[in-house]
């Protein structure tokens, strides 16, 4: 499917890893400009130039730290300067960071839950929806996680502010549709991403398996993950939905939560 987003260009926070990297890797397959935007600039500067050689596309990697006041700003507004304007952002970042309950969450956990991963959602959309106005309109996609509607006690500090990034984006839907600006949210289930390769790997030594086998019994077994699939998902598949949310194609798509977490009761 032709999606639509050739000469258009996308900044993608979190975009030199993951579900991010591989989101950006499909736009610029399709002819879009791909700023990755990330806080680990030895990484992404080879990851912009290998993906914009592969493609053809103009990739470049923006050095920001969400958790930084300023720093988002500053990478975004060098992003739609880069290239001519902006029509849309993509937010991946933010990792699940400790696994505790209530009575054990500090509050300086919660502060750096909050920073990782809200204030990372705000700053970005904050700094890149005028340039999306200005375009005459744009799109924006942000991650909350299937786990905001599957609660899971020593997910509440993840799933709490999973569940703030889910109100922000149909708020900005609200506010901003009449100026043609679109805002989704995507929920993943567990993705065999990068950051997972840790978790992955101590899955396969516990089993005796290859890594996405042992990490798919895993979520059966102990995290008692009621899947329809039977299975984790992969990288592409997450990316080819936010891609698909960032193009033209879902034109009358905005204000929606859509799990895509291999099916869940809820």
């Amino acid at each position: 499917m032709d999606l639509g987003v050739k000469g258009k260009a996308y900044a993608i926070v979190g975009g030199v890893a993951g579900m991010g990297l591989e989101t950006a890797r499909l736009l610029a397959g399709e002819g879009a400009s791909v700023a990755l935007i990330g806080r680990n600039r030895e990484r992404g500067e080879p990851r912009a130039h290998q993906m914009s050689e592969e493609t053809g596309a103009d990739v470049r990697m923006f050095a920001g730290d969400g958790t930084v006041k300023g720093s988002l700003d500053t990478a975004i507004n060098a992003a739609a300067e880069a290239f001519g304007g902006l029509d849309g952002l993509c937010v991946t970042a933010g990792t699940m960071q400790t696994r505790k309950t209530l009575l054990d969450l500090d509050d300086d956990t919660w502060e750096e839950y909050f920073q990782a991963h809200v204030m990372v959602t705000v700053r970005a959309c904050r700094a890149a929806l005028p340039h999306l106005i200005a375009r005459g309109g744009g799109t924006i996609v942000n991650t909350a996680a299937y786990s905001i509607r599957a609660m899971k006690p020593p997910l509440l500090g993840y799933a709490t502010m999973k569940s703030a990034i889910a109100a922000i984006t149909k708020n900005i839907a609200l506010t901003y549709g009449a100026q043609k600006v679109r805002a989704n949210t995507v929920c993943p289930g567990f993705i065999a991403s990068e950051s997972a390769h840790t978790v992955m790997k101590m899955a396969a030594d516990k089993y005796g398996l290859p890594p996405l086998e042992a990490i798919s019994k895993a979520m059966v077994d102990d995290w008692k993950m009621n899947v329809a699939l039977g299975r984790v998902g992969y990288v592409e598949e997450i990316a080819e939905l936010f891609a698909f949310l960032l193009s033209p194609r879902a034109g009358y798509t905005t204000g929606a939560e859509i799990n895509c977490d291999g099916g869940t009761q809820f």
